[in-house]
């Protein structure tokens, strides 16, 4: 049951069971959960309460409203706060999930103007391109494409499967992102991206584009994600 005397609202403390039950797969994917009404007499608290608490998993795409059908558990999705700079690998352990990757490039390539503008390169110039295919509980999610000057050269000799791009700048070369700006659209699988995100082709994907900066609003790369948007939420 739930704390009347905590000062954690009941429809707060509500959520937060629900969710641990999903997460843990007590309800299951597609799974049919209780009416409103229903789950209110079961948890002894208001349908108001219930309803503010299904609207908070609705937010985070954890349950669904099907008109006339009832309220079901999504599908499995995660779910990244466009609001917080964070890696992927901090993402995925906020939200309890296992993190990975699987490097498929790191070799130099040669800048375009449009990438040689945001990082304050002339065009042409080369750059050390990393793409991974990142994992989510070993289950393929994005394409990252992330671009570095010359200036990163010690990134060419490592490789980057299930650790941080972001921690490896840190602890290697004192280097911390500290903000970035970022762009979001709507971007149709290649045929190439469908195989490594084990999708169909032309599938909508999310499209984040993105430059981040040091400290000392220094570009540190240009950045690329494909991410499969019936994997992800993105919360704005």
């Amino acid at each position: 049951m739930l704390d009347v005397k905590s000062s954690t609202p009941l429809y707060v403390q509500l959520m937060e069971k629900l969710e641990q039950k999903i997460r843990k797969g007590i309800y299951a994917e597609g799974e049919r959960l209780l009416s409103e009404v229903e789950m209110a007499k079961s948890y002894d608290v208001s349908v108001i309460t219930v309803r503010k608490a299904f609207s908070g998993l609705v937010k985070k795409g954890l349950i669904e409203k099907q008109q006339g059908k009832g309220t079901f558990v999504s599908k499995r999705r995660y779910y990244k706060d466009m609001n917080m700079l964070i890696s992927f690998s901090d993402m995925c352990r906020k939200i309890g999930i296992i993190p990975g990757g699987k490097m498929m490039e790191n070799r130099l390539v040669h800048a375009d103007e449009k990438m040689a503008e945001k990082l304050h390169i002339k065009p042409n110039e080369k750059v050390i391109s990393i793409v991974r295919v990142r994992l989510a509980d070993g289950e393929p999610v994005a394409i990252e494409r992330n671009y570095f000057t010359i200036k990163y050269a010690v990134l060419i000799n490592e490789v980057f499967d299930n650790n941080s791009l972001f921690e490896f700048l840190k602890e290697k070369m004192d280097v911390t992102v500290s903000y970035s700006e970022r762009s979001v659209d709507i971007h149709c699988a290649n045929k190439t991206e469908a195989g490594l995100l084990k999708t169909n082709e032309k599938a909508p994907m999310l499209h984040i584009e993105s430059v981040a900066y040091d400290s000392m609003k220094e570009p540190v790369y240009v950045g690329e994600q494909i991410i499969n948007s019936d994997k992800f939420t993105l919360y704005l």
